[in-house]
């Protein structure tokens, strides 16, 4: 077909109305999807997931989705927002990540966040909300305590940004060369101590 020819047609059609789309359609699974879950934008969070989890295109396609929902401003008055609306949710998560960012080891005990729950508004099953979102926080249970750590701040078990304070405790233990002591637990200890 000569192109002039084709010009014509495209052009006729157009001026009865017929509208011709010249865009070849694109397969949405060609679109390429990280498989970190670590995607650029405001609303986004940083992600590490476990070494042996891998997550399947449908999981990545919803994360994708999650990743770029906006929310509110952890800053703002909780009192008026659903808490059922997935952007409430979202907000939780990123009230969390504040709290931790503010701590010097950037964990808290469940017990320490407890204390914010009613104050923040945060959700009534908060441990499991967090669980699910394994890629942003690590929770640990030793006993009957739980702690929740900020994944993005640490380097396998190491601080990536100590405080002073650490690094002047962690060079105090360094220099007695022990370990942490804890002075009340047994005699054994404070023998070691004396």
């Amino acid at each position: 077909m000569d192109i002039n020819k084709f010009i014509q047609i495209c052009t006729r059609l157009a001026q009865e109305g017929v509208v011709v789309n010249m865009k070849p359609k694109e397969d949405k699974r060609k679109v390429k999807i990280s498989k970190d879950g670590n995607y650029a934008g405001p609303f986004a969070f940083r992600v590490n997931f476990p070494a042996g989890f891998r997550p399947n295109v449908n999981f990545l396609e919803q994360f994708e989705r999650w990743q770029k929902l906006e929310f509110p401003s952890p800053y703002l008055n909780a009192r008026r927002f659903d808490a059922a609306d997935p952007k409430t949710r979202k907000r939780a998560l990123a009230v969390i990540h504040e709290l931790l960012s503010l701590t010097m080891e950037r964990r808290m005990t469940s017990a320490q966040l407890d204390a914010f729950h009613a104050e923040c508004y945060l959700p009534s099953q908060l441990l499991l909300c967090l669980i699910k979102h394994h890629g942003i926080f690590y929770l640990t249970n030793k006993g009957v305590r739980s702690t929740v750590f900020l994944k993005d701040a640490y380097v396998g078990s190491n601080l990536i940004d100590k405080c002073p304070l650490l690094q002047f405790n962690d060079k105090f233990v360094a220099l007695c060369g022990r370990g942490n002591v804890d002075l009340c637990n047994s005699k054994s200890s404070l023998q070691a101590v004396l």
